[in-house]
C-alpha cells in the first residue's frame, strides 16, 4: 500500500495523470501520445527542455485538429467547443493507443524525461510527432538539453 502511494506521487506519474486529464479536457476517448506531450507540459524540466509551454501547445493541437477536419471538408471556425463532461476513475488498459503504450513501456528511466526522450523518438504521422512539428520543436535540441549535466 505504501509503495503504491509512492509510485502514485512520482514524477512520472503525475505526468501521465496530467496527460489522462489533458484527453479527458479534449473529450478524447483515448490517451494517445499528443496527451502524454501535453502532460509533459506539466513538469517544468519538460517544458524548459522542449521551450514550449502548455498554452501554445494547447493551441497547436487545436490548429492540428482544425486542419485535418478542414481535409475532411468540415468548416469549424466560429464554432465554439461543446462542453465536455469530465469522467473521474481509472483508464483502462485499453484506453491507451499503441503508440501511447508503446511510449510509457520505452520510458527507460521511468521518469518525465525518459517519456520525452520515447516521444522524440516517434515518427510522423504520429500525434506526437505531428504536434512537435507544429510547435517547431527541433528534436536533437531537446536530446542534447536532456543530456545535459543541468538536464530536468
Amino acid at each position: 500500500m505504501v509503495l503504491d502511494r509512492l509510485i502514485a506521487k512520482s514524477p512520472f506519474a503525475v505526468v501521465v495523470t496530467a496527460a489522462l486529464e489533458e484527453s479527458r479536457r479534449r473529450g478524447d476517448r483515448r490517451l494517445g501520445t499528443e496527451h502524454l506531450l501535453l502532460g509533459l507540459l506539466h513538469d517544468p524540466g519538460s517544458a524548459r527542455a522542449l521551450g514550449k509551454n502548455l498554452d501554445e501547445a494547447r493551441a497547436a493541437l487545436d490548429r492540428l485538429d482544425r486542419v485535418a477536419l478542414a481535409a475532411l471538408g468540415i468548416e469549424v471556425e466560429g464554432l465554439r467547443p461543446a462542453a465536455v463532461p469530465v469522467k473521474r476513475g481509472r483508464l483502462s488498459p485499453g484506453a491507451l493507443t499503441s503508440n501511447a503504450r508503446a511510449a510509457v513501456n520505452k520510458a527507460k528511466p521511468r521518469e518525465p524525461a525518459g517519456l520525452l526522450r520515447a516521444l522524440l523518438t516517434v515518427p510522423p504521422p504520429d500525434p506526437a510527432a505531428d504536434l512537435l512539428a507544429e510547435l517547431g520543436v527541433d528534436r536533437e535540441a531537446v536530446r542534447r538539453a536532456l543530456d545535459s549535466p543541468n538536464a530536468p
